[in-house]
């Protein structure tokens, strides 16, 4: 009875064995298992690389830049977007994913606009500051009460404290001399009647 008895337990022993690998077989070849393997072999949108995506049937190396270029996407149809055939989005469909986007991700186009706008907008208090020093310098040299000033002879930066004339017409003055009076400093372009009578008592001729 001892050896019947062993043997039955081997059995079932075997058996026991058996069934549990069966069960495992039957786990692993299930849907819900297979799903999972797929969808972790998908091919993010978003993240993928030219090489990656180029594996994709209908994807060649213009395609694969165009998807790229059009990045990020919300849903695998937005694909259209980036000029790419319905034909080819629906052949891909099921192995690919448009999932969360990588911070690398960003087009190079929009990156460096991002980095123009960054650095002009770091830029503009060095500007106001030189400005700001222009202007000051320019009152520094205003000229006193009932000065005149010779607009034969006088410097651009005498010329420039004139009231409405900046260096641009400071320069022409002295690229229009000489000046027989002061009346023909209206010879010049840009100062008509209503600027000379706002400078007429602080220049000369002598």
């Amino acid at each position: 009875m001892r050896k019947g008895e062993r043997r039955i337990s081997s059995i079932v022993i075997w058996m026991a064995i058996l069934g549990m690998m069966a069960m495992t077989a039957m786990v692993l070849n299930s849907p819900v298992a297979y799903g999972q393997a797929k969808a972790k072999a998908l091919l993010n949108l978003n993240t993928a690389s030219e090489k990656e995506l180029e594996v994709l049937k209908g994807v060649g190396p213009a395609t694969a830049k165009k998807i790229i270029a059009g990045r990020p996407y919300n849903s695998v149809d937005e694909l259209s977007k980036a000029g790419v055939p319905g034909k080819t989005i629906e052949a891909i469909k099921p192995f690919v994913t448009a999932g969360p986007a990588a911070p690398s991700a960003v087009a190079p186009e929009k990156a460096v606009e991002k980095a123009k706008a960054a650095a002009a907008e770091k830029a503009k208090p060095s500007v106001e500051k030189a400005k700001a020093t222009a202007e000051k310098a320019k009152s520094a040299v205003k000229l006193a009460p009932g000065q005149k000033i010779n607009i034969n002879s006088a410097t651009k930066e005498e010329l420039d404290a004139l009231p409405e004339i900046g260096s641009v017409k400071a320069q022409a003055i002295i690229d229009g001399r000489p000046y027989q009076k002061i009346e023909d400093i209206m010879k010049v372009k840009g100062i008509k009647e209503g600027t000379f009578n706002k400078i007429k008592d602080y220049i000369t001729v002598k």
